[in-house]
């Protein structure tokens, strides 16, 4: 027998296990140095006595630009936990660029608490937004990019407060319904990616939209059950495109929205009286129990025993 002349090889098993730890060990390295330095510099800043705007300005640029720099110098590495720190880095980016754009306003003197001003950060923002995601196609940089692009619209649309009383909301809020309607079918088309992040996207701002609506003021009755009808019609528009779709966490928030619009609609109409709510528990218990019947009847048969295999004829 031959003497061994090397170290063996090692076994498949034993380099995943060390390419696994030394991928993890690098995850929690970078996580982690992301973290103290951000609260080493936040810190450092707290400390200064009175930092100027033109201070706290340049801070915000030398983070964002490091953040950014940080993601771009890993870009080139396809691996998955790679890719997703890349994504963390650049949305923790984003929000530094967010940070610019408001101090940098605010060092020139302009008011940022105006339309205009709100208008003119949401675009800039937004723009840096919709770049990194054409860098990066994963799901932070699409809510970063679908954040940008509602600010602009909420920038155009949110009504001033008038002398006399509460804002409108009506309009804007149509608007904004559109805006999430919109994503989700983008979504459905696979037009943005992630195109599930898209529609969890569009489906929160459909469901959400009009319950700010109904937040705002004190809507008449009228105007409430109107409000009630249009979150449960959502609602279940959400569930069938969910259903068709197979999305869970679509059909999961449709689901969340009809039970509450069904709950607070019911409430309003049926709850003030004694036979109003005698006749929601009949009602209710009837559709539970014909749903119950219909799923039992309609559900597939069990496959039978396969009957076996007849025998040929024989062979010539």
């Amino acid at each position: 027998m031959q003497p061994s002349t090397g170290a063996s090889p090692e076994s498949p098993a034993v380099s995943d296990v060390r390419a696994w730890s030394l991928d993890v060990g690098l995850q929690v390295a970078a996580y982690a140095g992301v973290a103290m330095g951000l609260v080493g510099t936040f810190a450092l800043v707290a400390l200064t006595a009175d930092p100027s705007e033109t201070t706290i300005l340049l801070v915000a640029i030398a983070v964002t630009a490091v953040l950014f720099g940080a993601g771009l110098a890993i870009s080139g590495d396809a691996r998955s936990s790679t890719q997703r720190l890349r994504s963390v880095l650049w949305f923790a980016s984003l929000l530094g660029w967010a940070a610019v754009i408001q101090g940098f306003l605010v060092v020139i003197e302009v008011d940022v608490s105006g339309r205009s001003g709100q208008l003119l950060t949401a675009v800039l923002v937004s723009a840096a937004a919709v770049a990194l995601w054409f860098g990066l196609r994963r799901s932070l940089q699409l809510i970063g990019a679908f954040l940008g692009l509602f600010s602009i619209l909420s920038a155009a649309t949110y009504p001033e407060f008038g002398p006399f009383g509460q804002p409108d909301f009506a309009g804007p809020a149509i608007a904004w319904w559109v805006f999430g309607a919109a994503w989700m079918g983008l979504g459905s088309r696979s037009v943005v990616r992630p195109p599930r992040t898209a529609l969890v996207l569009g489906t929160i701002t459909v469901l959400v939209t009009p319950v700010v609506l109904a937040s705002s003021g004190e809507p008449s009755q009228a105007t409430a059950t109107v409000i009630e009808l249009w979150i449960l019609a959502t609602s279940a528009a959400c569930l069938i495109v969910g259903t068709w779709l197979g999305d869970r966490a679509v059909q999961g928030l449709a689901i969340v929205g009809l039970l509450v619009s069904v709950a607070v609609l019911v409430g309003d109409l049926l709850g003030d009286s004694q036979g109003g709510a005698i006749a929601a528990v009949v009602i209710g218990v009837a559709l539970l129990a014909a749903a119950i019947v219909l799923i039992r009847s309609s559900r597939p048969a069990p496959p039978g025993p396969t009957a076996p295999a007849l025998p040929g004829p024989p062979a010539p």
